[in-house]
Order: structure tokens, then sequence, then C-alpha cells
């Protein structure tokens, strides 16, 4: 597993952890295994957004 990846399945399990264990549609979440390809794919763009925003050094007021 990529860090990348191991980043996403710790947003994903914490999204549970908040929800109960429910997705958006108030339905049992699927376990990462289960997710399929596209949608694993999307939990890692997203994680390593976060990451990449986290990490960037601070923007001064002239580059905003």
């Amino acid at each position: 597993m990529s860090d990348r990846a191991g980043l996403a399945r710790t947003a994903y399990a914490a999204y549970g952890e908040t929800t109960g264990g429910l997705n958006h549609r108030g339905e049992p979440m699927p376990a990462w295994e289960d997710l399929g390809e596209l949608i694993q794919q999307a939990w890692i763009a997203a994680a390593v957004a976060v990451a990449q925003a986290v990490t960037a050094p601070p923007r001064s007021e002239d580059s905003q």
C-alpha cells in the first residue's frame, strides 16, 4: 500500500467513525477493499489534496 493510499484509508476510516459507519445515504459504509477502484482513487485524490494544502508554505497576502 502506498503512503497516499494509507492516508486515504485513514481519512475514510475517520469519516466512518464520525458518521457511525454510514455513508451519505445513511447506508452502512463498505469496507475500503469493497469500494471499487474509482471511489478509492477519489478518496486518495482528496487525501492528497488536503495533505498538500496543510504542508504548503503559507501564502503571502500578495499572492492570494
